[in-house]
Parts: structure tokens; C-alpha cells; sequence
């Protein structure tokens, strides 16, 4: 299992790297063709339509043929449109593009961590591979920033060559993954061979609990991909560089492989997933209202923003096991309608965020503190039904 182990870690990471070498010159490449704040927002939340659209889709092909050729069609697919968007002209190809980027991309997460819960069965080592995946995906999307932001700065009067080198990047690793041979078992594929559309209608039979769960996560993704993305904006609209922001991404990302690899592992241990979730989400929006409150510094950045994605970090690989506690319905399914959640968040959400960030720039992050506090009051009150009903069936004895 060790080789398959090695095998996942590497995906995660060049999906990290792949997916994220263009965007710390996405601002400077739709400033170059004079497109405005809410319209780039409609094409950001473009990659997030796609996401949502097709997260569930990819997550149910997977879970009836070939996973390891999904996730490398899903790399090739991407690098197209990626290609495309490097050379578009207007908003119109960019959006179609970004469109295609985001549906290809919904595959690679949803299989990848499909696989995890479908070959680790102890608790343990599925929540330490599900937080390795999460660290190594957030490590390679800071080398992937770091990368981009010298790239934005090398070909400084001919931006698109970063996405032309991203989309062939890309390509060189989808066609890898595509024809590599690995042991890693489809679960669901192996014991069922359904047909797709019945495996579409597991959607439907969700329990209460990953149905409540998976309903936060679009405040969660509504928050967190306006922040992710509107900070690169916000960061060169204050006169720093590309490689200045590749360079806060790369330590944001360091931090968070750090978190991934010794503390995320030691908390799911040790702590029931929702008191984990109830703990990140008291101070997550504490950290960024601090972030952007009363003037923004480089020192600000590196505490404050930094420890949010701290807590951040944390919340992936926690939210992803507490999934694969329920066996209901395939984990491609399962995996899958989170992810196209994500995909809804991240859609109206940057869409909203442009529109916010082109009345006054930091109207978006408050925007975001605000959801934060409604997902922890959630994940709250989820804690104690699921407490009332444990105390009840154990005669007295909470979960945590």
C-alpha cells in the first residue's frame, strides 16, 4: 500500500500545482484586456459552475469505471481550457473557458478522495491520508502561486505564456496518470457495476446529518474562495508585486502543509469531527475581520491571514472523514455532492464578491466574517442534536 500511498500524495500535489500556476496573474491579465471587478467576478465563478454542475457527475463515473482515468481526463480537460483562456480576447471566451476549466477540475478532488475512504478503512490512517492529500494539494497550490507569480514577472509583456506553460504542465501530467497502473481499489466500482443514473439517485438518500453538513459547506465556499481569490486582487491593487503574492501564498501554504502533516491528524484523533469544526469556526472569522480591519499591513498578513488559513486547513480533512463515516450512499456520491456544493459556494459567491469588491474592496472579506459566524452558529446547533439523539440512544453518554 505504500506505493499507492506515494501515488494519491503525488496527485494531490500537481493537482495543487496545475490548478493554480495562472491565477496570481489573472488580475493583470483582465486588466490587460479591460475587463471590470464584476465581470471578472462572472468569469471567476464560471470555473465554480463548473465545479458544481459536475462534481457529482464525475464523482458517479468514478464510482462505475475507472477512477485513475477520470482523474487524468480531468487534467487533460483543464489544461484546455486553460489553453484557451491564456488566448482569449474578450470576456466571452474567457468565461467559456474558465467554464471548461472548472468542469474538468471537478473530477480530480472528488476521485482522489474517493479513493482514500474507499482503500483506508481504519479511521486512523484514512484520516491521516485525507489530511497528507489536503496538505500536500494546499503545498503544491503555494509552489503553484510561487511558480506563477515569477512566471507573471518573467513574461511581464506577454502574460499569457503563463497559461500556455500551465496548460502543457497539465497536459504531460493528465497523460502520466491516465496510463499509470495502480492497485488502488474502486470499492464501489467492483461490488455494484451500476448503471450511472442509479447511481445519481443515491443523491437522494442522504441522511440528516451529511445533508446539514454538506448545506454549511456552501457558506464555507461562498467565504473562503472570495477570499482566496479577491486577496490576489486586493494584494496588487495595494501596489505589490506578482512575486510578492506568490511568495505569502507559498508561506500561507507552508503553514498549512505543517498544520495537515502533525496537527489535523493528532485533532482527529483525539476529537470528535463537529467539536474540531466547532473550535475552527469560533475563530476563523475573528482572524480575518483582524486581517482587513482599520488598514492593511504586510505584518497583518502574515499573522492574522495567516493563522486564518491555519484554521482553514484544518477544516478540509475534518469535514471530508466526517463524510466517510456514512456509508448510506457510494462515496463518489457522497463525495461528489459536497464538492458540487463547493462548486455553488464558490459560483454565487464570486459573482457577489465582485460586485462587493468593486463598491469599496473590503466589503467582500466582511461579507465572508459574517457567513462564518452563520456556519459556526450551524455547526452548533448540529452539535447538539447529534448530542440530544447519542444521550438518548447510549443512555446518557455524549459523543464527545
Amino acid at each position: 500500500m505504500k506505493k499507492e500511498r506515494v501515488y494519491l500524495l503525488f496527485i494531490s500535489m500537481m493537482f495543487g500545482i496545475v490548478f493554480n500556476i495562472g491565477n496570481p496573474i489573472v488580475p493583470i491579465h483582465t486588466s490587460n484586456l479591460l475587463i471590470s471587478t464584476n465581470i471578472v467576478g462572472i468569469i471567476l465563478a464560471s470555473t465554480g459552475l463548473g465545479l458544481f454542475l459536475f462534481s457529482t457527475f464525475w464523482g458517479a463515473i468514478g464510482d462505475i469505471k475507472d477512477r485513475n482515468k477520470v482523474i487524468g481526463i480531468a487534467f487533460f480537460g483543464f489544461s484546455i481550457g486553460q489553453f484557451i483562456f491564456g488566448l482569449a480576447l474578450n470576456e466571452f471566451v474567457l468565461i467559456g473557458s474558465a467554464l471548461v476549466s472548472g468542469l474538468f477540475a471537478a473530477g480530480v478532488l472528488v476521485n482522489i478522495y474517493s479513493y482514500i475512504n474507499d482503500n483506508f478503512e481504519n479511521d486512523y490512517d484514512r484520516n491521516k491520508m485525507l489530511s497528507y492529500a489536503v496538505s500536500l494539494t494546499l503545498a503544491g497550490a503555494s509552489f503553484g502561486y510561487l511558480i506563477g507569480g515569477k512566471l507573471g514577472v518573467l513574461f511581464e509583456d506577454s502574460i499569457y505564456y503563463v497559461f500556455i506553460i500551465q496548460a502543457i504542465i497539465g497536459l504531460l501530467v493528465g497523460v502520466f496518470i491516465y496510463f499509470e497502473k495502480t492497485n488502488l481499489i474502486d470499492t464501489d466500482h467492483h461490488l455494484t457495476r451500476r448503471h450511472f443514473y442509479i447511481n445519481m439517485k443515491q443523491v437522494f438518500k442522504l441522511p440528516w446529518l451529511p445533508t446539514a453538513t454538506i448545506t454549511l459547506t456552501f457558506f464555507i465556499s461562498f467565504s473562503h474562495n472570495n477570499v482566496k481569490r479577491y486577496f490576489d486582487f486586493y494584494f496588487l491593487d495595494s501596489n505589490y508585486s506578482t512575486s510578492q503574492l506568490g511568495f505569502i501564498i507559498f508561506v500561507i501554504g507552508i503553514v498549512c502543509l505543517i498544520t495537515n502533516l502533525f496537527i489535523a491528524p493528532l485533532l482527529l484523533k483525539r476529537l470528535h469531527n463537529l467539536r474540531i469544526l466547532n473550535i475552527l469556526f469560533l475563530f476563523v472569522p475573528v482572524l480575518l475581520f483582524l486581517s482587513f480591519y482599520n488598514g492593511t499591513t504586510l505584518l497583518k498578513f502574515y499573522t492574522f491571514f495567516i493563522f486564518y488559513h491555519f484554521f482553514m486547513a484544518i477544516y478540509e480533512p475534518t469535514a471530508i472523514s466526517l463524510m466517510s463515516k456514512n456509508r448510506a450512499v457510494p462515496q463518489g456520491i457522497l463525495v461528489g455532492v459536497r464538492q458540487s456544493i463547493v462548486g455553488l459556494g464558490m459560483t454565487i459567491g464570486l459573482i457577489v464578491g465582485g460586485y462587493l469588491y468593486e463598491i469599496n474592496n473590503l466589503y467582500v472579506f466582511y461579507f465572508a466574517v459574517l457567513f462564518y459566524i452563520i456556519v459556526f452558529v450551524g455547526f452548533t446547533i448540529i452539535s447538539v442534536i447529534l448530542n440530544k439523539e447519542i444521550v438518548e440512544y447510549n443512555g446518557g453518554k455524549r459523543y464527545d
